[in-house]
């Protein structure tokens, strides 16, 4: 029975899209190169998770020669909010405000973060 689909994208998909928003087009060679995590999965693994990636249509392929090189479909930004926007609906009723006052009451913020907040608030 398979897995049922989670929502967003899995840990090893985000990394790979990681080094696609920063880099892309890139072959999966290239991409292997790129991951930091010890060890690194075989070629073929990664070669069948960009292949499940594109068919789920988060990325997409060109033609590089004999080779496939990768691009991101899916946004950076878009992704970001998204998964925002689900962060806060499962653990803050929905309520992106709880979700900041959150970040703020238990993360260290840094004086440029703590700037940028307090001109955001002024706006």
């Amino acid at each position: 029975m398979p897995r049922p689909r989670q929502p967003g994208l899995t840990e090893n998909e985000f990394e790979v899209m990681q080094v696609l928003w920063a880099q892309a087009p890139l072959k999966v060679s290239d991409i292997l190169a790129c991951l930091h995590r010890t060890p690194k999965p075989a070629y073929t693994s990664l070669l069948t998770l960009v292949q499940t990636m594109e068919k789920k249509g988060y990325i997409k392929h060109q033609k590089n020669g004999k080779a496939f090189a990768y691009l991101p479909i899916l946004q950076q930004k878009k992704f970001l909010i998204s998964e925002v926007k689900r962060i806060a609906k499962r653990l803050f009723d929905g309520s992106p405000g709880k979700l900041v006052l959150n970040l703020v009451e238990n993360e260290q913020l840094n004086e440029v973060e703590m700037a940028k907040l307090k001109e955001l608030l002024k706006d």
